[in-house]
């Protein structure tokens, strides 16, 4: 029996609480990852590589809520955006990460992926729509950077925008992974998760 890793749990538990929405096992193999890190001329954390492996998902992004200085929220039931309540503390934040549909592969992902090839940092999807989410190779931290502020001409051009603009988001991928597919609640600015 296959001894189920964090990323699995926590996406499964984001199954069982979205039953409407579908999850199929990945068909990503450890070879089709090796063969992206050569293209990509980079070792992929084990964490990102266990997301791979995990699942597909039959919606375009999740969402996750989080504390912080936020004055708009996700509202789920109409789709779009809405200004924060005073009373409200809590916004709803989605993300968009690779493989989030069915017969996904990594091509889009190495695609994506090109702009930021030396930069020392990993594309991993979209925060909010207009935010890059982006892994720290060295030291596997997680930031998100506006899309915005982040010249794609270069490598070098990109690097230096992104040490300039990007704000730390997560410490580590799981905990990306704990906040929008675990389902706890995370404080954006403290970078901690906080107890209801």
């Amino acid at each position: 029996m296959e001894e189920k890793n964090n990323i699995q749990i926590a996406i499964e538990a984001f199954g069982h609480r979205h039953p409407e929405i579908k999850l199929e096992k990945s068909t990503i193999s450890c070879q089709n990852i090796r063969v992206l890190e050569n293209k990509l001329h980079i070792t992929i954390p084990t964490a990102v590589k266990d997301y791979f492996q995990a699942y597909t998902f039959s919606v375009p992004f999740v969402a996750g809520r989080l504390l912080g200085d936020f004055s708009y929220t996700y509202c789920e039931e109409t789709g779009g955006w809405r200004k924060m309540e005073v009373e409200e503390e809590i916004s709803t934040r989605i993300i968009q990460l690779p493989l989030m549909f069915p017969d996904s592969d990594l091509r889009e992902f190495e695609r994506v992926n090109e702009i930021f090839i030396g930069t020392g940092f990993l594309y991993l999807g979209l925060y909010d729509e207009e935010k890059y989410v982006l892994l720290d190779l060295q030291t596997e931290q997680v930031y998100q950077a506006d899309m915005a502020r982040v010249r794609p001409t270069s490598k070098e051009e990109a690097r230096a925008d992104i040490l300039k603009w990007a704000l730390p988001f997560f410490d580590r991928f799981d905990d990306l992974v704990r906040c929008f597919f675990a389902g706890e609640l995370y404080d954006e600015e403290e970078m901690t998760f906080d107890v209801e």
